[in-house]
């Protein structure tokens, strides 16, 4: 029931800010997401025993978020720059060498993680136009959220074949499957009501290409939580984990959709 009332309230929500959000708030959005998100990694990596700094990481973010959008330096520049930033603050911490090594390589990888996973979001959102940014987003939320439907009913009913027992001994091929047909499926109905701007053919082949890596971001996070011994990120949302488990499959699917779309327009 908490896993239902969570999802009402959640869904509506998410819907909202991105058919009505304007680009400022759109990226507060992104990255009150991403703050969410890299303090639960880092909880993880306390639970490895790894000493992170998370205000180091926290504003690297956001300092990093702000920067690209701005777009004006390179990003080759800005990550060398808070990569050169996060050995600076490793050489001064009161820790053993080899403590700060490993919160230096932790740290840079969550920073790097969330905010380059997430960025795209709001190039996709706002410059294809308006519209057009619009229906691409909602459809990956479609997708997402279909195809975690459908693998979780499906893995649930006739689910046999393990998909990665070590990092999700919950998943199964037969889920996988079934989460990537009913996104795909439930895309194409979507987009056929719905989003008509968006040719068919390109949301059939998105909707795969989402479906494949969001399966992907998943396993991704599984790997970080099995490493920590943790089953959640968090218990921030009743019944569903953490933002990090709500996000797991968005991560590497945002990247993905962003290419394809540069490819196409």
């Amino acid at each position: 029931m908490a896993r239902i009332i969570s999802a009402l309230v959640l869904i509506p929500l998410a819907i909202l800010i991105v058919i009505y959000a304007s680009p400022p708030f759109f990226l507060i959005g992104i990255g009150l997401i991403g703050t969410a998100c890299l303090y639960e990694y880092f909880g993880l990596m306390r639970a490895l025993g790894i000493r992170v700094q998370p205000l180091f990481g926290l504003l690297a973010f956001w300092v990093l978020l702000i920067a690209f959008r701005q777009g004006r330096f390179p990003t080759v520049i800005l990550l060398a720059l808070v990569l050169i930033a996060a050995f600076l603050s490793a050489l001064w911490r009161k820790s053993t060498v080899r403590e700060r090594v490993l919160a230096l390589m932790a740290e840079v990888l969550g920073i790097f993680y969330f905010v380059l996973f997430l960025y795209p979001a709001i190039p996709v959102r706002y410059d294809f136009g308006d519209s057009i940014g619009r229906q691409w987003i909602l459809l990956l939320l479609v997708v997402i959220w279909a195809g975690d439907t459908f693998a979780l009913l499906a893995g649930k009913t006739f689910g046999k074949h393990l998909l990665a027992p070590v990092l999700s001994p919950k998943k199964t091929y037969e889920g996988a499957v079934a989460g990537l047909l009913g996104g795909i499926g439930i895309a194409a109905a979507v987009r056929y009501l719905f989003l008509p701007e968006l040719p068919m053919l390109h949301v059939i082949i998105v909707s795969l290409l989402l479906g494949v890596f969001s399966q992907l971001g998943d396993l991704a996070e599984s790997l970080l939580k099995r490493a920590a011994e943790i089953k959640d990120s968090s218990h921030l949302i009743p019944g569903h984990g953490g933002a990090l488990d709500r996000m797991d499959s968005l991560l590497f699917a945002i990247p993905v959709l962003y290419f394809y779309l540069l490819q196409l327009y």
